[in-house]
């Protein structure tokens, strides 16, 4: 009886490895919230902004977004990408049959602009769409959201395959972990000399490793990474103010209000209020 042959190489001479694409930057998508509804009543809301990105669809036509006077329709044949941070308005003039996706991606390194990005929807994009739609319309179950999950992240991963953006090198595994560990503990004391130790580097040669690939001190990329984080908890969450501060690394709620405000343009109590009369759509 023959014995089973392990095959321990994980890449062959006539496959793309594609383990260097994994570290090229992009961060998994983490998605808020996928949702369907056939008929809103009303779906006109003024300067819509948000920290995390949007995917949106319409299946009928009639209803549009405003961009810096540009007029966006949403409509069968066009889905619109919504890059964190862009402020547009949802024009209703008609009841919204609106297909939408929450989610959160970045990219260290690559500023991506903030414009909606308008997205054909050829056969295999609106055959998952109907996949999703049909979804929603099943009854609530942890194996439906499951369900829902998994095929919001193909979506996902469709469409950013279209986009034409440039590819940065992949970068250092150290980088790599050392950007994992912002992102996983934006609440820990993330100094020079702490994330140079855990990246094996001197001071110096780590500041200027770290800015070559993100584009970005590492305090700067790390001040960022927790306003970003603390902007979807306040949008996500119903925590408080001081909470957010603590758990994003700020001393204080004062000191985190005074950084929002200088990133985002209002406080973060006025930042929620928004998000919360516009229900997050």
């Amino acid at each position: 009886m023959a014995s089973s042959r392990k095959y321990l190489n994980y890449t062959t001479p006539w496959g793309v490895d594609l383990a260097r694409v994994a570290k090229s930057g992009w961060t998994p998508f983490l998605i808020h919230e996928s949702g369907y509804q056939h008929a809103l009543e009303d779906w006109n809301h003024s300067g819509v902004d948000s920290p995390f990105w949007r995917f949106y669809y319409n299946p009928k036509p009639g209803c549009h977004l405003l961009f810096q006077g540009r007029k966006i329709p949403l409509e069968p044949k066009k889905a619109v990408l919504i890059p964190a941070d862009t402020v547009f308005d949802c024009c209703g003039p008609v009841q919204a049959c609106h297909f939408w996706l929450h989610f959160t991606t970045a990219r260290p390194g690559v500023s991506i602009p903030a414009a909606p990005i308008v997205i054909s929807v050829d056969d295999y994009l609106r055959a998952m769409l109907t996949q999703l739609i049909a979804t929603h319309s099943q009854r609530p179950t942890p194996l439906r959201d499951h369900r829902l999950h998994h095929l919001s992240a193909a979506l996902l991963h469709s469409v950013f395959a279209t986009l034409e953006i440039d590819s940065p090198p992949a970068l250092p595994e150290r980088i790599v972990e050392v950007l994992a560990l912002i992102a996983r503990a934006p609440h820990s004391k993330l100094s020079n000399s702490f994330l140079a130790e855990r990246a094996g580097m001197s001071i110096e040669r780590f500041i200027r490793t770290f800015r070559e690939h993100t584009g970005q001190t590492p305090a700067a990329y790390v001040l960022a990474t927790r306003l970003r984080l603390a902007g979807e908890a306040l949008a996500l969450t119903d925590k408080t103010i001081d909470q957010i501060a603590i758990e994003h690394g700020f001393p204080n709620r004062h000191y985190f209000s005074r950084m929002f405000a200088r990133q985002v343009g209002c406080g973060p109590s006025e930042f929620r209020a928004r998000q919360r009369e516009r229900k997050g759509r």
